[in-house]
């Protein structure tokens, strides 16, 4: 199961379309009263529907962003008139955050968590990742997944390994490698997620994309 898109209420949808846009999302679908944005990364979208009733502003869904400067975007959203009703800080639960409302009112936290987004360290069950994934680029049309829990000359064995290699990275665990490619490699991460993951969990050792 995927989280495809969080729909939130808006009042006037004009004004909530710019807010958005200069967020940084990018609108894909509009009408009179809807209207769909693209994220800058990950493949979940969010959408805006006209409402004519109250929209209420405490005890309501709340919009996490995460971006990697929280305080950059601060700045720059207050250079162009954004209203911040929170600056950011460090929370107790390992969260950069900052945060501020819509033109209808809706909350938004713009935060940074690193690898507390999902496994702080009270994370119940929480998974135990190797640190043994090497990305291996290569000038072929294919790429490569390899298992090795070697030391730091490891690119050495996987240069004598694939005549077309060109470089490797790692070792990364699984979420590690998950957000690299999310952020250097889109469409790879777009492409191959599920199957990288199912690899992660295997016993294979090597995985062509």
């Amino acid at each position: 199961m995927r989280l495809n898109q969080i729909t939130a209420a808006a009042s006037n949808l004009d004004q909530s379309i710019a807010f958005y846009e200069l967020l940084g999302l990018k609108l894909i679908v509009q009408s009179p009263h809807y209207a769909r944005f693209e994220l800058p990364r990950g493949e979940a979208t969010f959408s805006l529907h006209i409402t004519d009733g109250a929209i209420p502003r405490e005890n309501a869904p709340q919009l996490y962003l995460e971006c990697s400067d929280v305080d950059f975007e601060v700045r720059r959203l207050k250079h162009a008139g954004v209203a911040i009703e929170r600056e950011p800080i460090m929370q107790s639960w390992l969260w950069y955050e900052a945060w501020l409302r819509d033109p209808a009112g809706n909350q938004i936290c713009l935060f940074n968590a690193g690898d507390n987004r999902r496994n702080p360290p009270w994370r119940i069950n929480k998974p135990v990742l190797s640190r043994n994934l090497h990305l291996v680029i290569r000038d072929g049309a294919k790429w490569a997944l390899v298992k090795n829990a070697g030391g730091e000359e490891t690119w050495r064995a996987l240069q004598d390994r694939y005549g077309d290699f060109k470089t490797s990275l790692g070792p990364y665990d699984l979420y590690d490698l998950l957000a690299v490619l999310e952020d250097q490699w889109p469409d790879i991460f777009a492409a191959h997620e599920d199957a990288i993951r199912a690899f992660a969990e295997s016993h294979h050792t090597e995985l062509e994309f």
